[in-house]
C-alpha cells in the first residue's frame, strides 16, 4: 500500500520564507559581531572603561577585581580578620547599583585594601548610597573567603539586603514663613509618596522658593522617623534667608551682537521691583547659549554675575565670551554595518562647510530617529587638531535596529481556525539583488520596506504584500500594494445551477493593487497621489461540484489627488495652536475605454480645521467643510454623502463620505434624520468650539467643551444653499486614555426641524475609542 502526501503551494512558498528568513538573521547577527577596528575607537565606553580611564588620570592602580552576583546564597556569619583584600564580590543586588558603587567608590579617597579602615568605610559608603535612594533598612553580611589552597588570594563577599524602599506618609515643616503648611502641603504629589517622589517634592519646594525672591533658600536639615514597619515621617528644616527683587539687566563682552538683538532673544519677563525670578533668568540666559550656539559660535561662554544692592535688589550682568565662529569640516558616521552611508547623509541637515549650529544638529538627530533603522543616536564634537582654521569634526554614533521582524498569530472566525503570519522586512536594497558583489538572500542598505502579511484558513485566505521606497528622490517616496482575497461566506447542499443569483455556493475573490506617490512639499505641507485597481467577483459551484461559474461584481480603476497642510501642535489629542488643511479630489474612470471622454464618478472635498490658544488652558477650534460629488450609477448609494449623527454605518461605505452632525440622527435611522434616503450629491459644515483643559498628566488629559455646528446636504447643485443649514448647540466632556483611546459625553440641542418634521430637542451622545480626528 502507497500512501501519497501533498503540500499546498501557499504553504509551500511560506515555508521558504520562514527558512529564508531565519537564515538571513542569522548572517545578519553574524555581521553585527564583527566591528571594523576604526569604528571600535570610536563607540562610547561602558562605566567600567570610565573607571579605567579615571584611575589612569589619577596614576593609582586598584588590586580589586569586582564580580557580580544576583542571587544571595547562605551566608554563615563569621569574625572578618584583617587581610589584604585581593577580590570582593557583591551579592542580592542589580549589576547597574554594582557599576554606580564602583563608579563613585573610585572617584571619592579611600582607604586601600590593606588598611585596617577599608572594610568598614566600604560598609559605611554603600549604607549611605542606599540611603541616598530612600532604603533605610540596609542589612550588610561580610565574609572573607581564600581563593586558593596556598591563601595568598583573599576574597571579600558582600551581601546586601536594601529591605524595602521607602514610603512617606507625614511631613511636618519648621522655618517655613513664606509658604504655610497648608500651602506646601498642596505641592506633594499624593498623600503618600515613595522616596522618589518625595525627592521630586524637594525639587518642586526649592523651585517655588527661588521663583518667589528666596535666591539663598535651602533645606538645612531632613529628620527620618519610622512609623510603622511600612511608612516613615520626616521634619524638614527650612533657612529661607532675604527676599531679593530684581532690579535691572546689562550685558557685557558681546561684540558682534548688540543688546537689544540680546534683549529680544532673552525675552525675560521681569520689571524693576519684580521677586527676583532666578529659574526664569536661568531660562532666559539658556535661550541665549542657544541663540549663540545656532549662530555658530561653538565654544562661546555665556555666565550669570549678581551684583546685591540695598534694600535686596540685585543687578544682573550676563557676561559673555563670544570666541570665533565654528565651520563644520567633517562628518564622520561609525556604527552603520548594514545602513548605507547616503541614506544617513540624505537625513543630515548639518553638512561640511556650514556653520555650526545646534538647531540643526538636533533636526538631522531627530530625522535620523524618524528613520526608524537605530535605537539610538549620538552626536560627538571633535576640534580639528589646526585650530587656527577654527573648525571641527562631528561625529555621528548610530546603533543599528534588527532589520527585519516576524511575528505568528492564530484565531478562530466562527468555526475557522485562521492562522495569520506577517513578515517585515525594514532597510532593504532590491538594487542589491542584482548585484553580485553585495548579493544576499535577503538583501539590506537601502531603506526600503518590504511587508509581507498572510492570512490562510478553511474558508478565508487573504494574501497582502507591500514594497515601499521612502526615497525615490530627496523629498517623495513611492509604494506598490497588491492585496488579494479568497472568502467562501457560507456553504449551501441545495445547489440551484440554474439561477447563479440564487446559489449560495460561491466564492468571493477580490483583487486590489495600488501605486503611491508622495511628495514632500516643506515640513507642514504634503502631496499625494496614487492610482488604484480593484476586481471583485463571485464564482459559484457547477454541476461537478467544483467552482468555475463567474459572475463579476464589480471592476473598477481610480486615481486620487490628495493635499495636506499640518501645523498643530503639540499633539493630535488636544492640538492648541496651528490648523490642519485636507483638500482631496477623487476620480474613478469608465469601465470600457469606449466611454473614457465621461467620468464615472468624481467627488472633490476640503476640511480646514485651524486652532488658537486664548489663555492658559482655553483652546479655540474653528472649521470649515465641503464636498461634491458627481455619479453616473445612480444605483451606487454607498458613493453619495451623507450627514447626522456621529456614528453611521453602512456596507461598502467609505467612511470620508460620512460628515458627522452632533444633534440630529443617523442617516438609517427612522426620524430625526436631515440625510435623504439616497444620500446627497452636495454638503457644507462649519463648527466652532471652545476647550477648556482640567486635567494634563502624561498619557491622560480631561478637558470640556462648548460648540455650536450647522450643516446640511444637498441632492443637486439646483437646491444647494450655502445658507440653509440646520444648526445644533451642546456642551461635551472629553477624556484620552493611552490604552483606552478617547472618551466622549455631548448634550446637544439641535434648533431645527427635520427632513421628517422632528422638532428641535435635546440629544446625548455617548463614545468610546472613536479614531483621534482633527
Amino acid at each position: 500500500m502507497k500512501f501519497a502526501f501533498a503540500i499546498p503551494r501557499h504553504y509551500l512558498i511560506i515555508l521558504v520564507f520562514l527558512f529564508i528568513f531565519f537564515f538571513n538573521e542569522k548572517l545578519a547577527c553574524q555581521e553585527k559581531n564583527i566591528i571594523k577596528d576604526k569604528d571600535k575607537k570610536n563607540i562610547i565606553k561602558d562605566k567600567k572603561n570610565i573607571i579605567k580611564d579615571n584611575k589612569d588620570n589619577k596614576d593609582k592602580k586598584s588590586n580589586l577585581d569586582l564580580e557580580f552576583k544576583k542571587k544571595i546564597d547562605p551566608i554563615q556569619f563569621e569574625k572578618i580578620k584583617f587581610e589584604k583584600i585581593d577580590q570582593i564580590q557583591f551579592e542580592g543586588i542589580s549589576k547597574e547599583e554594582i557599576n554606580e558603587i564602583i563608579y563613585f567608590w573610585e572617584l571619592t579617597n579611600n582607604p586601600p585594601t590593606d588598611s585596617s579602615d577599608f572594610i568598614e568605610s566600604l560598609k559605611i559608603f554603600i549604607k549611605n548610597y542606599f540611603n541616598i535612594k530612600g532604603y533605610r533598612d540596609i542589612l550588610l553580611y561580610l565574609k572573607i573567603k581564600n581563593q586558593s589552597q596556598s591563601q595568598s588570594q583573599i576574597k571579600l563577599i558582600i551581601s546586601i539586603n536594601k529591605g524595602k524602599l521607602m514610603t512617606i506618609k507625614n511631613i511636618s515643616f519648621e522655618g517655613n514663613n513664606f509658604f504655610s503648611e497648608k500651602q506646601l502641603n498642596k505641592m506633594k504629589p499624593h498623600y503618600k509618596m515613595s522616596y522618589p517622589s518625595y525627592e521630586e517634592y524637594k525639587k518642586k519646594i526649592i523651585m517655588e522658593y527661588k521663583k518667589n525672591g528666596f535666591k539663598k533658600f535651602k533645606i538645612s536639615s531632613e529628620e527620618f522617623k519610622k512609623i510603622n514597619s511600612k511608612y516613615y515621617s520626616i521634619n524638614l528644616k527650612f533657612i529661607e534667608g532675604n527676599q531679593y527683587k530684581f532690579s535691572k539687566l546689562s550685558f557685557n563682552g558681546n561684540k558682534n551682537l548688540n543688546d537689544e538683538i540680546l534683549k529680544k532673544k532673552l525675552a525675560l519677563n521681569l520689571k524693576e521691583g519684580d521677586f527676583y525670578n532666578i529659574i526664569e533668568i536661568q531660562n532666559s540666559i539658556q535661550r541665549i547659549v542657544d541663540f549663540y550656539l545656532n549662530k555658530g559660535y561653538a565654544f562661546s561662554k555665556i555666565s550669570l554675575f549678581e551684583s546685591e544692592k540695598e534694600d535686596n535688589l540685585i543687578d544682573v550682568i550676563i557676561i559673555i565670551e563670544e570666541n570665533e565662529k565654528i565651520t563644520i569640516n567633517k562628518v564622520n558616521i561609525i556604527g552603520n554595518n548594514q545602513v548605507k552611508d547616503e541614506i544617513i547623509f540624505r537625513e543630515l541637515t548639518t553638512i561640511p562647510g556650514n556653520l555650526f549650529s545646534k538647531k540643526e544638529i538636533e533636526k538631522s538627530i531627530t530625522n535620523l530617529k524618524n528613520l526608524n533603522l537605530f535605537y539610538n543616536v549620538q552626536m560627538q564634537m571633535q576640534i580639528v587638531p589646526n585650530y587656527k582654521k577654527n573648525t571641527l569634526d562631528l561625529n555621528l554614533v548610530v546603533y543599528e535596529n534588527r532589520n527585519s521582524e516576524l511575528k505568528f498569530k492564530g484565531n478562530f472566525q466562527g468555526k475557522d481556525l485562521l492562522g495569520e503570519i506577517s513578515l517585515n522586512i525594514n532597510n532593504f536594497s532590491l538594487l542589491n539583488c542584482f548585484h553580485p558583489k553585495n548579493f544576499k538572500i535577503l538583501p539590506y542598505g537601502d531603506n526600503q520596506k518590504v511587508l509581507l502579511d498572510f492570512t490562510i484558513g478553511k474558508k478565508l485566505k487573504k494574501y497582502n504584500v507591500s514594497f515601499i521606497h521612502p526615497n525615490l528622490t530627496d523629498s517623495s517616496s513611492m509604494k506598490f500594494n497588491f492585496f488579494y482575497k479568497n472568502e467562501l461566506p457560507k456553504e449551501s447542499h441545495d445547489l440551484n445551477f440554474r439561477n447563479l443569483e440564487n446559489n449560495d455556493n460561491y466564492k468571493i475573490n477580490k483583487f486590489k493593487s495600488t501605486i503611491e506617490l508622495n511628495k514632500k512639499i516643506n515640513e507642514n505641507n504634503n502631496l499625494l497621489f496614487n492610482i488604484n485597481y480593484i476586481n471583485k467577483n463571485k464564482i459559484y459551484k457547477d454541476k461537478t461540484l467544483s467552482f468555475s461559474e463567474k459572475s463579476n461584481l464589480y471592476k473598477d480603476w481610480n486615481s486620487q489627488l490628495i493635499f495636506n497642510h499640518n501645523s498643530i501642535s503639540p499633539d493630535i489629542i488636544l492640538p492648541q495652536k496651528g490648523g490642519y488643511v485636507n483638500i482631496n479630489s477623487f476620480l474613478e474612470f469608465p469601465k470600457s475605454l469606449k466611454k473614457f471622454n465621461k467620468f464615472e464618478y468624481f467627488k472633490f472635498q476640503i476640511k480646514s480645521f485651524w486652532y488658537k490658544k486664548i489663555f492658559k488652558k482655553l483652546i479655540s477650534k474653528i472649521g470649515y467643510e465641503f464636498g461634491v460629488l458627481h455619479n453616473s450609477n445612480k444605483n451606487d448609494d454607498f458613493k453619495q454623502f451623507y450627514m447626522g449623527g456621529t456614528s453611521f454605518q453602512k456596507e461598502n461605505l467609505n467612511q470620508k463620505n460620512f460628515i458627522p452632525l452632533r444633534g440630529y440622527y443617523e442617516p438609517n435611522k427612522l426620524y430625526g434624520v436631515i440625510s435623504p434616503k439616497n444620500g446627497g450629491s452636495f454638503y457644507e459644515k462649519i463648527l466652532t468650539e471652545l476647550r477648556y483643559l482640567i486635567c494634563e498628566k502624561n498619557s491622560f488629559k480631561l478637558w470640556i467643551l462648548n460648540f455650536f455646528e450647522a450643516g446640511n446636504l444637498f441632492d443637486s447643485y439646483k437646491n444647494f444653499n450655502p445658507f440653509k443649514l440646520k444648526r445644533s448647540i451642546g456642551t461635551g466632556i472629553r477624556c484620552f486614555l493611552n490604552n483606552i483611546g478617547l472618551l466622549e459625553f455631548d448634550l446637544t440641542y439641535r434648533l431645527d426641524k427635520t427632513l421628517d418634521n422632528v422638532k428641535p430637542n435635546w440629544k446625548v451622545n455617548f463614545a468610546i475609542g472613536h479614531e483621534l480626528e482633527f
